[in-house]
C-alpha cells in the first residue's frame, strides 16, 4: 500500500546539534539572510523536510530559485526515503554548502515529492548597515552574550533584533 505523506514542516538552521540516541536540535532558525555587503560567502546553511502521515517509497528534492525564478541558485537532486507506516516522519536533512549570494531579493524554497512541487517560500536576502545603539541609562550590568562555538563562522545570530555578522 502507498500513501503520499504530508510535509509536516520545513525550515531553514545555520546549524545543527545532532547527538548519539537523540533527535537533532536545529540552531539559529531563520527567514532572512541580512548580510553586511554583496557579494556574500556563506559556509553553509540546513533545510529541513520532515515527512509524515505517509507510507511507501518517495523521493523528495529542494531547490532554491534566484529572486526572479528565472534559475535554479542550487538544488538537491533527488533524494528517495522510506516510510514504513504513517506512524513514524521521515526527517530530511539537506544541507547547502559555499554559497555565494550576488544580488539581494526574494530567493524561492521550494520543497518536491515525486517531482510534484508541494510547498514554497521566500529566503529574504538583504544587506544592512551597522547600526550603533545609544548607551543605556540602566543602572544594571548588561549581560553579555557568547556566540555558540557550533554556529557557522561566517554568520553568529547573537540577539533577536539583528544579526551581528562579521565584516
Amino acid at each position: 500500500m502507498t500513501k503520499d505523506p504530508s510535509l509536516q514542516f520545513s525550515v531553514m538552521c545555520l546549524d545543527l546539534l545532532e547527538e548519539e540516541r537523540k533527535p537533532p536540535t536545529l540552531q539559529y532558525l531563520f527567514y532572512e539572510l541580512p548580510f553586511p555587503h554583496l557579494p556574500f560567502r556563506m559556509d553553509r546553511f540546513h533545510v529541513i523536510n520532515c515527512w509524515a502521515n505517509g507510507q511507501g517509497q518517495f523521493k523528495q528534492s529542494v531547490k532554491i530559485l534566484n529572486p526572479e525564478k528565472t534559475k535554479v541558485f542550487i538544488e538537491t537532486g533527488e533524494q528517495t526515503f522510506v516510510l514504513e507506516d504513517t506512524y513514524t516522519p521521515q526527517l530530511m536533512i539537506n544541507v547547502f554548502a559555499d554559497l555565494e549570494f550576488q544580488q539581494e531579493g526574494h530567493y524561492w524554497v521550494q520543497s518536491f515529492l515525486n517531482d510534484r512541487l508541494i510547498l514554497e517560500y521566500p529566503l529574504t536576502v538583504r544587506v544592512v548597515q551597522s547600526v550603533s545603539k545609544p548607551p543605556t541609562e540602566s543602572v544594571e550590568k548588561p549581560v553579555e552574550r557568547k556566540a555558540d562555538k557550533k554556529a557557522s563562522p561566517s554568520l553568529s545570530p547573537l540577539s533577536t533584533d539583528e544579526w551581528n555578522i562579521p565584516k
